[in-house]
């Protein structure tokens, strides 16, 4: 098979900033409130006890509801990561200190949709039926 070089249309063009059209904003969807943060502040992370780099980790998404400091759990940045990721089972870290978040998210999303995303089992990639 013969390849043939790319090529580009038009030059890149050296000692240019990049422009942006308009600025990027911050999505009130993502963003956790003040009320929030300050229910994390101080607090280690849940699941390693680093306290460097503690954000605000939503236990149930702000999507389905939720929006109160009881949907918040402190996790390092590390450890939001994995638990974003579905590798990260919070359940055994959030009780018994943690039992009204976990009532809280009960109460939005019921007690199997609640196991579901607290254990990252609804966040998992499926394997196709395979072990």
């Amino acid at each position: 098979m013969k390849r043939t070089p790319l090529r580009r249309r038009t030059p890149l063009r050296a000692k240019s900033p990049l422009r942006r059209s308009t600025p990027l904003q911050r999505t009130t969807s993502m963003t956790a409130t003040d009320a929030q943060r300050a229910a994390v502040a101080g607090r280690p992370c849940i699941a390693c006890g680093s306290e460097h780099r503690v954000d605000a980790a939503h236990v149930i998404p702000r999507s389905l509801g939720c929006g109160d400091a009881l949907d918040v759990v402190p996790l390092c940045r590390a450890c939001h990561r994995a638990c974003d990721a579905g590798q990260l089972d919070l359940l055994p870290y959030l009780e018994p200190a943690y039992r009204a978040q976990l009532a809280h998210a009960v109460g939005h999303v019921g007690l199997i949709g609640a196991l579901r995303r607290i254990s990252g089992q609804g966040r998992r990639p499926t394997t196709g039926g395979l072990p």
